[in-house]
């Protein structure tokens, strides 16, 4: 069964742009390949090979305008404590949400049931294996709370399938649909 989410796969300059936020002064984790990084806007997880076909043509059918994608800031999940996830932040802006929105109505008339969660838009830097000590992140995210990168013009979204490996997932494209110019 692929496992499956629909991301923004960032374009290479805004990937150059958050991969200067690595630095040694973090507890060992690990790091999101470059070739890693993206937003996710929908994460839909296994499902049956007819089940992702039937997403990928729904997909087709989103209508929503091409923008720009500013990230800003740093953070951590959990965020109130004990960190497993050290992300970069994108800004909720309209265009980004209109995309959210479209993407989930399309995946929800097959069946897809969507996350309760409010949607928190971010690009996963570091992952940890355990959640870290009280405070160990802290001095780093205060060091680059004012991280941003340039805004990046987004004019497409992709379907991705996730094979889980020792090494770190990899992705492989299933489909790439297109934004409505601006």
């Amino acid at each position: 069964m692929p496992r499956l989410f629909v991301a923004i796969d960032l374009p290479e300059k805004t990937k150059d742009e958050v991969l200067t936020l690595r630095r040694d002064d973090l507890p060992p984790g690990r790091w999101t390949r470059r070739e890693a990084l993206h937003l996710t806007l929908h994460f839909i997880g296994d499902v049956p090979e007819a089940v992702a076909r039937a997403y990928e043509r729904a997909l087709r059918h989103v209508e929503a305008p091409a923008f720009e994608l500013l990230i800003a800031g740093v953070g951590q999940f959990p965020i109130e404590d004990r960190p497993r996830v050290i992300w970069a932040g994108a800004q909720n802006t309209p265009p980004l949400r209109e995309l959210y929105e479209a993407v989930g109505a399309a995946l929800a008339s097959e069946g897809f049931r969507r996350e309760r969660r409010r949607f928190h838009p971010h690009i996963t830097l570091m992952r940890f294996k355990k959640p870290l000590r009280r405070g160990l992140a802290s001095r780093w995210l205060q060091a680059h709370l004012d991280f941003h990168a340039e805004p990046a013009r987004i004019e497409q979204f992709t379907l991705f399938e996730s094979q889980l490996k020792p090494s770190g997932a990899v992705y492989t494209e299933r489909g790439e649909y297109t934004l409505r110019p601006t």
